[in-house]
């Protein structure tokens, strides 16, 4: 039997809201189940431990199921506890920021919806490898390559199908040409590539990034090969820095049909626009992309 428990949650959190907040929840090891709102994924303990976990609404939080194990030791108990905090970003406290956009028409609904916490992967890693995979490509190529790279990592001993998301060591590993082919990402391999073996050699320290500023952690993205402007400031918008502007297609299409008449503007204009909004401004556009899209 699974064994399951709450984690309390801040009164500004809504679950679905929080998963939908991008399309990270399509992306392997993430599945969303539909008709029973539930997010499951499968995990790699530093112990090496694979488990399946279910994430789902529950009064006042969120119910973590452990769907492989009927109890948990105290230490792994709270090792999941962080995982699942991190990925919900349940730490972040959205108070401050619907307190300014109230000075603004128009963004009622962030604060009436709960809108504005990201959902992100159990690592940095994980997630700098996601980015990379969403440049010069459609989404379906994205969620078509992380399923690929996925599969490259360690699989459950009781369901051979599911797979953690592989660790820089185990990419590292791998012969680069059997790698390329494994993952058919194009020019993207050897970025991903060269991340892994730099990870993996100890030449960054990917846990240090995550308590870095925001001009110092978009520098350090910037610093990897393959990872520009738009990289860097997704990255640092998923871990808690608004302040940068994350420019992509995406974000040049919502601009042109949401605040310019359909003319499509360039990237300083988008840039101008959200000034505005100061160290709020890169959420408040990512929250743009996500209300037009679901118009």
């Amino acid at each position: 039997m699974p064994t399951s428990f709450v984690i309390a949650a801040p009164p500004q959190f809504d679950f679905e809201q929080t998963v939908f907040s991008h399309g990270w929840y399509m992306l392997a090891p993430f599945e969303w189940n539909d008709a029973s709102a539930t997010l499951c994924t499968v995990w790699q303990s530093p112990t090496r431990d694979v488990l399946r976990l279910r994430l789902s609404a529950d009064e006042g939080g969120v119910r973590v199921a452990t769907l492989d194990r009927d109890q948990l030791t105290p230490d792994l108990r709270e090792t999941v506890d962080g995982v699942v905090r991190k990925m919900l970003n349940l730490d972040w406290d959205l108070g401050d920021f619907y307190a300014a956009m109230r000075a603004y028409s128009g963004y009622e609904w962030m604060e009436s919806e709960r809108r504005g916490r990201i959902l992100v992967s159990a690592s940095l890693w994980e997630d700098l490898v996601k980015v990379l995979l969403t440049t010069n490509c459609n989404w379906a190529q994205t969620v078509a390559m992380a399923g690929r790279v996925c599969r490259l990592g360690p699989a459950h001993a009781d369901y051979p199908d599911c797979h953690a998301f592989p660790t820089p060591q185990q990419i590292a590993s791998l012969d680069f040409d059997a790698l390329a082919a494994a993952v058919r990402a194009g020019y993207r391999s050897a970025y991903l590539y060269d991340l892994a073996q730099t990870v993996a050699a100890g030449s960054i320290d990917l846990h240090a990034w995550q308590q870095l500023d925001s001009d110092n952690l978009f520098l350090a993205v910037k610093s990897l090969r393959g990872f520009g402007d738009y990289a860097a400031g997704t990255i640092t918008r998923m871990y808690g820095h608004f302040d940068k502007i994350a420019i992509d297609s995406a974000c040049r299409e919502m601009y042109a049909n949401l605040h310019n008449g359909g003319v499509r503007g360039g990237d300083g204009d988008i840039k101008a626009h959200y000034a505005r909004y100061g160290k709020w401004r890169g959420l408040v556009m990512w929250m743009d992309i996500m209300r037009r899209n679901a118009e």
